[in-house]
């Protein structure tokens, strides 16, 4: 039997920072407990012309959250930058590889 699902009108930047990628997302109830969650989150990897391409250095190995902070100046969109590269491992975030930096970032 399929968890129930009950649509609400809550906002979710009540629970996450506007930074993250669930914060436009639906909040919604699921399960006979009515657990609190979020709509599935949709990846979006379109590419924009004005996206920038750099190589990570061997200090940001691992490390997407400080090449975010030196790009955007907050570590809060590491996870675009893993995204928009189509990298779903942090293991794969080595030196040397060529990204594209998303200009777009909301």
């Amino acid at each position: 039997m399929a968890n129930k699902i009950v649509e609400t009108n809550i906002r979710a930047t009540r629970f996450v920072e506007s930074t993250s990628r669930y914060a436009n997302s639906d909040v919604i109830y699921y399960g006979s407990q009515n657990k609190r969650t979020f709509k599935t989150y949709k990846r979006q990897t379109l590419p924009s012309s004005s996206d920038r391409f750099t190589v990570i250095p061997n200090n940001m190995e691992y490390r997407p959250d400080l090449l975010s902070s030196k790009i955007y100046g907050v570590p809060d969109f590491w996870w675009k930058i893993m995204e928009v590269n189509k990298i779903f491992d942090i293991f794969d975030f080595k030196a040397g590889i060529n990204i594209r930096i998303p200009a777009n970032i909301f």
